[in-house]
This record gives structure tokens, C-alpha cells and sequence, in this order.
């Protein structure tokens, strides 16, 4: 069983008869009600329930110097099939723009939706809430194509929960390399958040940055300064004190006036058994970034693991304490597969890669997902027709077997075996959304777009974390058994 990551999708349960508000005294319960070990917390919320996740908007405005930035994303939103997802009654889906910006009032559904876009400009993130019985099996994706004089290439993230920990990787010590960290608050009260670079040595004092006030309702974008060698293989630790934070990175790259690529980091949690479930192998010797966030120093393993089973077995790396690191993978053949990072001591880990060796490119970062025994999915982004998406699924250490649910046309439903430790790849191109059951074991899942369009290639890899199937116990165990 993987361990060391708790599920992402934070859930934020309101006891009616308790009088509690979210945003005052609010109650923050992580758990997917679709795993065993915690169906028990399933027991305090058939009063009502609320799922919160954020999109993070564009990244470019707000940030210095970039307040005029034309930049535009679109974010998609889709809830999984409805007889997966059980409850009843009423509820809705609102989306509020943070902060407010005066074109009205928040967009509210009140029934499911497949695959419903909205755009965001300007400096500005979206705050997506589920409640009542459509507080279950809510996911939303951002994404854009930019094709601008300084940044180009796909840009693809998972909305998240917020969170008051998590774990960046970002930007690296070549020429042209910029970061950001964009912090967004969907509560009610201030929130205060660090943001430290941690390389070789350990927090760089003058990287990131401290006490960053982030008001109720709004965002701030965290500019990341440039990176010595030190900083080659840079993590950024944010923390949150006075509530949880919407957070995501971003990284972009220009080799001159070329664009080497842009790509999002997911906001990721320590863990000492890591899954990468799409990571993709171009030219080159790929390296995964390590931090040791604890008192002790790490060993850590890192295993590739392909469709036909094992490639690397067990590159091992010690990282100090407190400090970052690399894990070098030498000649591995071009092509996708999952990694796994272990160690005896909590670690983050993350592994970026480049479309092509030379000329215009992208890059893409790829996280942990968490593992699930209930759903995981998402919506699909509308992307070039040069773009293929797939959705890459890997189970460690015993078999899995899996629903798999596309949406739109040509959508159909079928069974899928995901072999032990096989990373497992199903094509999901021109589909609205894409929906996993697991019927069988546990997979961790990612989503993976790669191609051209007509300015050059594009790729990027977003991790998806588990969402909340159930929230009555006798619902959960009759839905499973």
C-alpha cells in the first residue's frame, strides 16, 4: 500500500445543528469517503457538505511588472457520472471569481455538468464550490496554449483543494529560467503564507519570501527570483498560518529569444512512498528533484517503471537534511512511464522534462498523485489538433481493475486491467471528460497532453488526486462491496 500522502481533495464539512459558517469556524476534513480508512469521518457530514477547490488564473498579472498582461486561461468543469457519485436531494456548483470583479453575481448549477468552461483574465483565480449532493465527484482543469515573445507552450493544472503545506518544484539554474507561486485565499479571514527556496544547503534566505498577507477573498503572485548552481535542483515549501491557500507554480524558460517552454507545478505533500504516474523520457539524462523536508537525512530510491514492467530498479541518492537533491536516470529509451520515489524519511519529488533537445520546445513538471480505491477523473481540455491526451494510470504491487468513462462523442464505457507496477496509458483525445472507478486495488492517475500546434510543440502533465464519491457510510460500503 502507498503511504505518505494524504488525499487532496480537502472537504469542508458544515454541521448545521452545530451552527458552524465555513470561513469563521470552519471545520477542514481531508478524506475521500471512498476508501475504508475513512468512511468513519463519513459519519459527520450527511448533514451537509461542501467541496472547495481553486484554479490559480492567469499567472502573469499581478505579478511585477506585469499587471497589463493580456494573458488569458480557461478553466473546465465536469462532475463524475452520477451514479458513481451517490446522495440525493439538491445542490449546486458556484463559481466566484478572486477577487471579485464586479461583472456580477457568482455563476451557480444546480445539476451536474459534463464539461462547462469559463475564461479567466486579469489578476484573478476561481473559487469553485460543490455543495449538498454536488459536493461529490466535482473536478475542474486550467489550462492555456501562450504563444507570446516570452513565454510559450502548454500550461495544464488540476484545480486543487487548498492547503496549508505543500511543496513546489520550480525554475532551475539555466539562463531564461523564471518562477512564480500563486497563492489564492477562498476564505473569509486573512491568511498568512511563507514561501522559501530550499536548494543544496537548505533555505536560501533571500529567495521567496515571508509574512505574505493574503486578504480574504483574493490572491497575490510571489515572484521567484533567478537561480545559481545551488539552486539547479530548487523546491519551494509553502506554509500557511490562520488558514489553507489555494497554491500553484508556475516555470517558464527562454534560451535567448527562443522559448524553451512554460508548464505548472501542483501543490504536492511529503511522503515516503511517491508515485509519478506520467513522466515522459525525450533525450538526454532526466534527473528527479528531491527535498528532504525533516531533521534527518534521506536515502532515496527512485524506480521507472514502463508499460512491460521495470527500467530502473532502485537509483539511490542520499539528500541531507533539510536540504534538496537529484536522482540521475541514465540511458533510458525515449518514451512514457511512471516513476516511484521511496525512502525511509518523508520526501517531495518531482521530475520535469523537455518536448525536444534544441530549438523551441516545452517543458512540463511531473507530482505525486495520491492513490484512490474509489473515483479519480477530470475534464479534458479543448487543445490543438496536433495535441494527444491520455490518461496514464499505475497500481503498485498488485493488480488493479478499473471503470473507465469517457464523455462527449464517441464517449463510451469500459473495463480496464492495470497491471502491478505497468504504467498503463489509455488514449482520451477529442473526449470531454475522462472517469476512473476503481473496482479492484488502487491506481494513482495523471492526465498528459503532447504534440504541435503550428508554432512548435507542446506537452504538459497534470497529476489528478482522488474526489469525493460519498458521504454516507452505508452508501460508501454498499457502493464498494
Amino acid at each position: 500500500m502507498v503511504k505518505g500522502l494524504t488525499a487532496l481533495r480537502a472537504v469542508v464539512v458544515t454541521a448545521v445543528a452545530a451552527g458552524l459558517v465555513y470561513g469563521s469556524n470552519q471545520v477542514d476534513v481531508k478524506a475521500d469517503w471512498s476508501r475504508s480508512g475513512d468512511r468513519a469521518a463519513a459519519r459527520a457530514s450527511t448533514a451537509a457538505m461542501n467541496t472547495t477547490l481553486v484554479c490559480p488564473g492567469p499567472d502573469r498579472p499581478g505579478a511585477p511588472g506585469q499587471d497589463q498582461s493580456p494573458q488569458r486561461v480557461a478553466v473546465s468543469i465536469g462532475v463524475a457520472p452520477t451514479a458513481w457519485i451517490g446522495g440525493s436531494g439538491a445542490g449546486s456548483l458556484q463559481f466566484t471569481r478572486l477577487p471579485a470583479d464586479g461583472s456580477g453575481a457568482p455563476q451557480e448549477r444546480t445539476s451536474a455538468v459534463d464539461n462547462e468552461r469559463t475564461d479567466l483574465s486579469g489578476a484573478g483565480a476561481l473559487r469553485l464550490t460543490g455543495a449538498g449532493s454536488l459536493a461529490r465527484g466535482v473536478a475542474a482543469l486550467q489550462y492555456a496554449v501562450d504563444d507570446e515573445p516570452t513565454v510559450a507552450g502548454l500550461v495544464m493544472n488540476a484545480c486543487s483543494a487548498p492547503t496549508k503545506d505543500a511543496w513546489l518544484p520550480i525554475g532551475g539554474n539555466q539562463a531564461g529560467r523564471l518562477g512564480r507561486v500563486v497563492l489564492s485565499n477562498p476564505t473569509q479571514t486573512p491568511v498568512t503564507v511563507d514561501v522559501a527556496v530550499v536548494g543544496h544547503a537548505g533555505v536560501v534566505a533571500d529567495k521567496g519570501a515571508n509574512g505574505v498577507v493574503v486578504p480574504p477573498g483574493d490572491r497575490v503572485v510571489v515572484g521567484i527570483g533567478d537561480f545559481d548552481g545551488s539552486l539547479a535542483d530548487a523546491m519551494v515549501h509553502v506554509t500557511s498560518r490562520g488558514g489553507s491557500v489555494g497554491v500553484t507554480g508556475f516555470d517558464v524558460w527562454m534560451t535567448g529569444e527562443t522559448p524553451s517552454g512554460a508548464a505548472a507545478s501542483a501543490p504536492a505533500q511529503s511522503g515516503t512512498d511517491l508515485i509519478l504516474p506520467a513522466f515522459q523520457v525525450t533525450t538526454g539524462t532526466p534527473r528527479v528533484r528531491v527535498a528532504v523536508p525533516g531533521g534527518e537525512a534521506a536515502t532515496v530510491r527512485v524506480r521507472l517503471v514502463g508499460a512491460d514492467g521495470l527500467v530502473v530498479a532502485d537509483n539511490v541518492q542520499d539528500v541531507p537534511a533539510g536540504a534538496t537533491g537529484s536522482v540521475a536516470l541514465q540511458g533510458v529509451p525515449a518514451s512514457w512511464y511512471a516513476l516511484r520515489v521511496t525512502s525511509e524519511q518523508p520526501v517531495a519529488a518531482a521530475a520535469m522534462t523537455s518536448a525536444v533537445a534544441t530549438g523551441r520546445s516545452d517543458i512540463s513538471w511531473s507530482t505525486p498523485a495520491d492513490g484512490t480505491e474509489g473515483v479519480v477523473g477530470t475534464p479534458l481540455p479543448m487543445l490543438p489538433a496536433g495535441v494527444r491526451s491520455t490518461i496514464s494510470l499505475y497500481s503498485p504491487d498488485k493488480p488493479a481493475t478499473v471503470e473507465l468513462v469517457t464523455t462527449g462523442e464517441g464517449g463510451r464505457t469500459r473495463q480496464v486491467r492495470v497491471e502491478a507496477d505497468r504504467e498503463t496509458r489509455v488514449e482520451v483525445t477529442g473526449r470531454t471528460g475522462v472517469w476512473v472507478r476503481v473496482r479492484s486495488g488502487s491506481v494513482h492517475a495523471a492526465l498528459a497532453s503532447s504534440g504541435r500546434d503550428s508554432a512548435g510543440p507542446l506537452l504538459e502533465v497534470a497529476a489528478l488526486e482522488p474526489v469525493v464519491v460519498k458521504s454516507d457510510l452505508r452508501e460508501s460500503t454498499a457502493e464498494l462491496d
